[in-house]
């Protein structure tokens, strides 16, 4: 059996995830809670009372990318049915918040 023969029977095994890149993901998410954390204890003096909800929004919708693509693997092949369902899980997610409020 030739090399090329041999190798197109085993299916490619992907590529392993690194601890560095599981451990660099969970630092930048400690990061941005400690810094939500600390716009909120010092509400009024490091950012405009106005601006806190829309800061902590932004440090969330980071830290939900940061999961979904580091410890729920979405940035993988084969994992697009999955993608779509959870951003249609967002979508209604959204909606009903959005509803809620200005009920």
């Amino acid at each position: 059996m030739t090399e090329n023969q041999h190798s197109d029977n085993h299916a490619v095994s992907p590529k392993p995830e690194s601890a560095v890149k599981h451990l660099i993901s969970f630092l930048i998410m400690i990061i941005l809670t400690a810094a939500a954390f600390y716009v909120v204890i010092k509400s009024g003096s490091v950012v405009a009372e106005h601006l806190i909800l829309p800061l902590i929004l932004v440090f969330a919708v980071i830290q939900v990318f940061l999961q979904l693509f580091t410890f729920m693997h979405l940035g993988q092949k084969g994992s697009t049915y999955y993608a779509i369902f959870i951003m249609l899980g967002i979508v209604i997610a959204v909606i009903s918040a959005v509803g809620i409020i200005l009920m």
